[in-house]
């Protein structure tokens, strides 16, 4: 080990078992996870509760926007992440190209106002979970993530469609 590293994968303890070391990953996984719900929940229920007058409620309505586009992109790294390990030469080219799909949504979202924004990643988010959730652990995801993503997707989802509904009232079609 080199002192002037900054980072370093710390070293699996002698005691632990293969079993616990998946435990103890998908516990951090679900918390992790959950954790990132936040923001989607704070922001969707902000949107529902604050006046559109109110100086905040561009803010939330923006945050929320910038934060399904990032989270669509991070479930894209995942995807391509798994294509880049897999051993499969014909089936990683179109896993790659797939997944970039989430991150060109999320991208394309930015550009439609709300709240279409909103309907938009909701369909991507439920698009994306469906395919993790179903296809996951037949391209490489343990049996634990693809539970994890189901729930958030339904989570998510959620409360980007309470958002869409919360909006609606400020655009063309309110």
């Amino acid at each position: 080990d080199h002192p002037s590293l900054a980072f370093q994968i710390p070293r699996q303890k002698p005691e632990a078992t293969p079993k616990n070391a998946l435990e103890q990953t998908s516990r951090a996984g679900w918390l992790l996870a959950l954790a990132g719900f936040i923001p989607f929940a704070g922001l969707a229920l902000s949107l529902l509760i604050l006046n559109a007058d109110y100086a905040l409620y561009g803010v939330a309505q923006q945050g929320l926007a910038t934060y399904g586009a990032v989270i669509l992109s991070f479930l894209g790294g995942i995807r391509w992440g798994l294509a880049l390990q897999t051993r499969n030469e014909e089936v990683a080219p179109r896993m790659l190209v797939l997944s970039i799909v989430p991150s060109l949504v999320g991208w394309f979202s930015f550009f439609v106002p709300a709240p279409y924004v909103f309907a938009i990643q909701a369909l991507a988010f439920a698009g994306q979970g469906a395919w993790d959730a179903f296809t996951g652990p037949d391209q490489g995801f343990p049996q634990w993530f693809s539970r994890l993503r189901m729930w958030l997707t339904l989570i998510v989802t959620g409360a980007m469609v309470l958002a869409f509904f919360a909006t609606i009232a400020l655009s063309p079609l309110g």
